[in-house]
Protein backbone atom coordinates (compact mmCIF):
# COMPACT_ATOMS: atom_id res chain seq x y z
CA UNK A 1 0.00 0.00 0.00
CA UNK A 2 1.11 3.54 -0.79
CA UNK A 3 1.95 5.86 2.39
CA UNK A 4 -0.66 8.21 0.80
CA UNK A 5 -3.07 5.22 0.69
CA UNK A 6 -2.25 4.63 4.22
CA UNK A 7 -2.74 8.04 5.33
CA UNK A 8 -6.24 8.00 3.60
CA UNK A 9 -7.48 5.18 5.16
CA UNK A 10 -6.19 6.43 8.72
CA UNK A 11 -7.63 9.73 8.34
CA UNK A 12 -11.19 7.44 7.53
CA UNK A 13 -11.14 5.26 10.27
CA UNK A 14 -10.37 8.23 12.93
CA UNK A 15 -13.29 9.97 11.58
CA UNK A 16 -15.69 7.07 11.94
CA UNK A 17 -14.13 7.23 15.84
CA UNK A 18 -11.39 4.77 15.78
CA UNK A 19 -8.93 6.17 18.52
CA UNK A 20 -6.31 3.99 17.28
CA UNK A 21 -7.04 5.23 13.68
CA UNK A 22 -6.28 8.78 15.17
CA UNK A 23 -3.26 7.82 16.45
CA UNK A 24 -1.60 5.96 13.25
CA UNK A 25 -2.69 9.01 11.57
CA UNK A 26 -0.87 11.27 14.20
CA UNK A 27 2.20 8.87 13.41
CA UNK A 28 2.18 9.78 9.57
CA UNK A 29 2.09 13.74 10.25
CA UNK A 30 4.64 13.35 12.86
CA UNK A 31 6.88 11.18 10.70
CA UNK A 32 5.90 12.84 7.71
CA UNK A 33 4.67 9.62 5.97
CA UNK A 34 2.01 10.00 3.27
CA UNK A 35 1.81 13.95 4.17
CA UNK A 36 4.07 16.98 4.89
CA UNK A 37 5.88 16.42 8.48
CA UNK A 38 3.71 18.22 11.01
CA UNK A 39 4.57 18.18 14.63
CA UNK A 40 1.68 20.45 15.76
CA UNK A 41 -1.00 18.36 14.01
CA UNK A 42 0.11 15.30 15.11
CA UNK A 43 0.11 16.15 18.18
CA UNK A 44 -3.57 16.92 18.06
CA UNK A 45 -3.98 13.90 17.11
CA UNK A 46 -2.49 11.97 19.69
CA UNK A 47 -4.40 13.76 22.03
CA UNK A 48 -7.64 13.00 20.17
CA UNK A 49 -6.11 9.21 20.13
CA UNK A 50 -5.42 9.50 24.04
CA UNK A 51 -8.57 11.23 24.69
CA UNK A 52 -10.76 8.20 23.19
CA UNK A 53 -8.77 5.53 25.16
CA UNK A 54 -5.73 4.52 22.65
CA UNK A 55 -3.18 3.47 24.68
CA UNK A 56 -0.66 4.10 22.08
CA UNK A 57 -2.02 7.53 21.52
CA UNK A 58 -1.42 8.10 25.27
CA UNK A 59 1.91 7.23 25.09
CA UNK A 60 2.72 9.05 21.76
CA UNK A 61 0.89 12.25 23.23
CA UNK A 62 3.06 11.94 26.63
CA UNK A 63 5.99 11.78 24.81
CA UNK A 64 5.52 14.76 23.03
CA UNK A 65 4.32 16.52 26.02
CA UNK A 66 8.02 15.35 27.74
CA UNK A 67 9.98 16.41 25.02
CA UNK A 68 8.66 19.87 24.10
CA UNK A 69 7.48 18.11 20.53
CA UNK A 70 4.62 20.29 18.73
CA UNK A 71 3.09 21.63 21.99
CA UNK A 72 4.88 22.94 25.06
CA UNK A 73 7.15 21.17 27.49
CA UNK A 74 4.75 19.95 30.40
CA UNK A 75 6.52 16.93 32.67
CA UNK A 76 3.53 16.64 34.49
CA UNK A 77 0.88 15.93 31.98
CA UNK A 78 3.93 13.88 30.14
CA UNK A 79 3.93 11.49 33.44
CA UNK A 80 -0.02 11.71 33.70
CA UNK A 81 -0.29 10.33 30.35
CA UNK A 82 2.80 7.99 30.79
CA UNK A 83 1.13 6.81 34.09
CA UNK A 84 -2.45 6.26 32.05
CA UNK A 85 -0.28 4.13 29.33
CA UNK A 86 1.46 2.16 31.48
CA UNK A 87 -1.45 1.23 33.55
CA UNK A 88 -2.93 -0.24 30.76
CA UNK A 89 -0.07 -2.18 29.83
CA UNK A 90 1.61 -0.30 27.36
CA UNK A 91 5.52 -1.42 27.95
CA UNK A 92 7.84 1.58 26.43
CA UNK A 93 5.43 3.66 29.30
CA UNK A 94 6.32 2.09 31.81
CA UNK A 95 10.36 2.31 31.26
CA UNK A 96 9.65 5.92 30.59
CA UNK A 97 7.14 6.07 33.64
CA UNK A 98 10.37 4.89 35.38
CA UNK A 99 12.79 7.47 34.26
CA UNK A 100 10.00 10.40 35.25
CA UNK A 101 10.48 8.66 38.90
CA UNK A 102 13.86 8.45 38.76
CA UNK A 103 14.64 12.00 37.68
CA UNK A 104 11.65 13.55 39.73
CA UNK A 105 10.36 15.39 36.48
CA UNK A 106 6.77 15.56 36.81
CA UNK A 107 6.68 13.28 39.95
CA UNK A 108 7.96 13.32 42.89
CA UNK A 109 11.78 11.84 42.51
CA UNK A 110 11.03 8.35 44.08
CA UNK A 111 13.65 5.53 43.52
CA UNK A 112 11.14 2.71 45.18
CA UNK A 113 8.80 3.91 42.08
CA UNK A 114 11.48 3.92 39.32
CA UNK A 115 13.06 0.41 40.27
CA UNK A 116 9.48 -1.05 40.53
CA UNK A 117 8.54 0.40 36.55
CA UNK A 118 11.63 -0.32 35.43
CA UNK A 119 11.20 -3.91 36.65
CA UNK A 120 7.42 -3.99 35.08
CA UNK A 121 9.15 -2.78 31.78
CA UNK A 122 12.25 -5.31 32.30
CA UNK A 123 9.93 -7.92 32.93
CA UNK A 124 8.25 -7.47 29.77
CA UNK A 125 11.30 -7.34 27.72
CA UNK A 126 11.88 -4.20 27.62
CA UNK A 127 15.68 -3.82 27.05
CA UNK A 128 15.72 -0.25 28.35
CA UNK A 129 14.24 -1.34 31.26
CA UNK A 130 16.36 -4.40 31.90
CA UNK A 131 19.35 -2.22 31.49
CA UNK A 132 17.76 0.93 33.91
CA UNK A 133 17.19 -2.27 36.27
CA UNK A 134 20.39 -3.35 36.38
CA UNK A 135 21.30 0.49 37.14
CA UNK A 136 19.52 0.33 40.00
CA UNK A 137 21.06 -2.28 41.53
CA UNK A 138 24.67 -1.75 40.98
CA UNK A 139 23.75 1.32 42.62
CA UNK A 140 21.36 0.40 45.07
CA UNK A 141 18.70 2.84 44.25
CA UNK A 142 15.45 1.94 45.31
CA UNK A 143 16.53 -1.36 45.74
CA UNK A 144 19.12 -3.13 47.89
CA UNK A 145 22.39 -3.25 45.88
CA UNK A 146 23.20 -5.94 44.51
CA UNK A 147 25.96 -6.60 41.52
CA UNK A 148 24.97 -9.89 40.52
CA UNK A 149 21.59 -9.07 40.13
CA UNK A 150 22.81 -5.94 37.85
CA UNK A 151 24.65 -8.32 36.33
CA UNK A 152 21.85 -10.64 35.27
CA UNK A 153 19.82 -8.09 33.88
CA UNK A 154 22.96 -6.17 31.55
CA UNK A 155 23.45 -10.03 30.53
CA UNK A 156 19.82 -10.31 29.65
CA UNK A 157 19.45 -7.11 27.33
CA UNK A 158 22.98 -7.81 26.12
CA UNK A 159 21.81 -11.74 24.49
CA UNK A 160 18.85 -9.92 23.23
CA UNK A 161 21.07 -7.01 20.85
CA UNK A 162 21.32 -3.92 23.50
CA UNK A 163 23.90 -2.05 22.83
CA UNK A 164 23.32 -0.06 26.51
CA UNK A 165 23.12 -3.58 27.94
CA UNK A 166 26.71 -4.79 26.14
CA UNK A 167 28.29 -1.36 27.63
CA UNK A 168 27.09 -1.85 30.69
CA UNK A 169 27.94 -5.61 31.38
CA UNK A 170 31.52 -4.55 30.38
CA UNK A 171 31.76 -2.30 33.06
CA UNK A 172 30.88 -4.64 35.35
CA UNK A 173 33.76 -7.25 33.66
CA UNK A 174 36.33 -3.89 33.74
CA UNK A 175 35.89 -3.92 37.37
CA UNK A 176 35.22 -7.29 38.60
CA UNK A 177 32.00 -5.89 40.08
CA UNK A 178 29.20 -8.76 40.33
CA UNK A 179 31.21 -10.78 37.52
CA UNK A 180 34.78 -12.15 37.18
CA UNK A 181 37.11 -9.39 36.51
CA UNK A 182 38.61 -9.35 33.10
CA UNK A 183 39.34 -6.34 31.06
CA UNK A 184 39.90 -8.58 27.86
CA UNK A 185 36.29 -9.47 28.08
CA UNK A 186 35.27 -5.70 28.97
CA UNK A 187 37.04 -4.65 26.05
CA UNK A 188 35.61 -6.91 23.46
CA UNK A 189 32.12 -6.01 24.59
CA UNK A 190 33.17 -2.06 24.62
CA UNK A 191 33.60 -2.85 20.92
CA UNK A 192 30.67 -4.54 20.28
CA UNK A 193 28.41 -1.52 21.50
CA UNK A 194 30.76 1.20 19.75
CA UNK A 195 29.85 -1.11 16.76
CA UNK A 196 26.25 -0.90 17.40
CA UNK A 197 26.56 2.75 17.78
CA UNK A 198 26.83 3.03 21.51
CA UNK A 199 28.52 6.78 22.52
CA UNK A 200 28.71 5.78 25.98
CA UNK A 201 30.82 2.58 25.03
CA UNK A 202 33.01 4.74 22.57
CA UNK A 203 33.75 7.50 25.57
CA UNK A 204 34.46 4.27 27.18
CA UNK A 205 36.80 2.58 25.60
CA UNK A 206 38.41 6.11 25.15
CA UNK A 207 39.10 5.90 28.95
CA UNK A 208 40.43 2.53 28.50
CA UNK A 209 42.85 3.70 25.87
CA UNK A 210 43.92 6.70 27.88
CA UNK A 211 44.19 4.96 31.03
CA UNK A 212 45.69 1.34 29.72
CA UNK A 213 42.70 -0.43 31.56
CA UNK A 214 42.86 -3.89 29.19
CA UNK A 215 45.05 -2.11 26.39
CA UNK A 216 47.75 -0.38 26.20
CA UNK A 217 47.75 3.12 26.83
CA UNK A 218 48.08 4.64 23.86
CA UNK A 219 46.16 8.72 24.70
CA UNK A 220 45.82 9.02 20.15
CA UNK A 221 43.78 6.33 20.24
CA UNK A 222 41.62 7.76 22.83
CA UNK A 223 41.30 11.23 21.01
CA UNK A 224 40.10 8.45 18.08
CA UNK A 225 36.95 6.95 20.35
CA UNK A 226 36.23 10.54 22.14
CA UNK A 227 36.23 11.77 18.69
CA UNK A 228 33.53 8.94 17.37
CA UNK A 229 31.66 9.77 20.28
CA UNK A 230 31.40 13.43 20.18
CA UNK A 231 31.03 13.19 16.10
CA UNK A 232 27.47 10.60 17.19
CA UNK A 233 26.71 13.58 19.47
CA UNK A 234 27.31 12.03 22.88
CA UNK A 235 27.94 15.18 24.66
CA UNK A 236 30.36 13.49 27.10
CA UNK A 237 32.56 12.62 23.89
CA UNK A 238 32.44 16.10 23.56
CA UNK A 239 33.32 16.85 27.07
CA UNK A 240 36.55 14.50 26.88
CA UNK A 241 38.00 15.14 23.75
CA UNK A 242 37.81 19.05 24.73
CA UNK A 243 40.09 17.92 27.69
CA UNK A 244 42.54 15.80 25.48
CA UNK A 245 42.77 19.30 23.36
CA UNK A 246 43.39 21.25 26.35
CA UNK A 247 46.28 18.50 27.43
CA UNK A 248 47.73 18.80 24.23
CA UNK A 249 47.85 23.25 24.46
CA UNK A 250 49.01 23.98 27.59
CA UNK A 251 51.12 21.75 30.67
CA UNK A 252 49.11 23.53 33.70
CA UNK A 253 45.81 21.51 35.05
CA UNK A 254 43.00 23.47 33.95
CA UNK A 255 39.93 23.05 35.35
CA UNK A 256 38.59 21.04 32.61
CA UNK A 257 41.21 18.56 32.53
CA UNK A 258 41.38 18.23 36.54
CA UNK A 259 39.35 14.80 36.10
CA UNK A 260 42.53 13.20 34.18
CA UNK A 261 44.65 13.74 37.65
CA UNK A 262 42.35 10.46 38.76
CA UNK A 263 43.95 7.64 39.78
CA UNK A 264 43.17 4.83 36.26
CA UNK A 265 40.72 2.96 39.18
CA UNK A 266 38.89 5.71 39.78
CA UNK A 267 38.12 7.03 36.47
CA UNK A 268 34.48 7.62 35.90
CA UNK A 269 33.07 5.40 33.21
CA UNK A 270 29.32 5.69 31.46
CA UNK A 271 27.03 2.91 32.26
CA UNK A 272 23.65 2.49 31.09
CA UNK A 273 21.46 4.14 28.18
CA UNK A 274 23.85 6.35 26.93
CA UNK A 275 21.36 9.49 26.93
CA UNK A 276 21.47 8.94 30.78
CA UNK A 277 24.02 10.96 32.22
CA UNK A 278 25.05 8.53 35.30
CA UNK A 279 29.07 8.18 35.47
CA UNK A 280 29.60 5.20 37.44
CA UNK A 281 32.95 4.08 39.04
CA UNK A 282 34.04 1.05 40.89
CA UNK A 283 31.86 0.56 44.05
CA UNK A 284 28.87 2.26 42.57
CA UNK A 285 29.30 5.10 44.58
CA UNK A 286 29.06 8.47 42.40
CA UNK A 287 27.98 10.48 44.94
CA UNK A 288 31.04 10.33 46.79
CA UNK A 289 33.04 11.81 44.07
CA UNK A 290 35.83 13.91 45.21
CA UNK A 291 35.93 15.49 41.72
CA UNK A 292 32.69 16.77 40.61
CA UNK A 293 31.29 14.98 37.28
CA UNK A 294 29.68 16.64 33.96
CA UNK A 295 26.56 17.65 34.50
CA UNK A 296 24.50 16.97 31.23
CA UNK A 297 22.37 20.19 30.38
CA UNK A 298 18.26 19.41 30.47
CA UNK A 299 18.00 19.35 27.10
CA UNK A 300 20.44 16.61 26.20
CA UNK A 301 17.96 14.78 28.26
CA UNK A 302 16.36 11.87 25.16
CA UNK A 303 14.50 8.78 25.05
CA UNK A 304 14.71 6.50 22.55
CA UNK A 305 11.62 7.41 19.24
CA UNK A 306 9.93 4.57 19.69
CA UNK A 307 6.28 4.08 18.98
CA UNK A 308 4.33 1.07 19.34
Amino acid sequence: MEPEQAVSWFRRAAELGSADGMCSLGLCHYQGIGVDRDLIQAVRCFQKAAVGGSVRGMFNFGFCLYQGSGIRRDYEQAASWYMRAADAGHVDSMYHLGRCFFTGNGVLKEMESAAYWFRRAADAENVLGMVSLGICFYEGRGVERDTVSAVEWFRKAADLGAADGLNSLAVCSLWGEGVEEDPVAAISLFEQAAGLGNGAAMVNLGHCCYWGMGLDRNVDAAKEWYSKAADSGDVYGMFYLGNVQCEKVSTKHTELSVPWQRQAQEQELLMGVSSWPIPITRGGTPDALAVPVLELPAEAEGFQNTYN
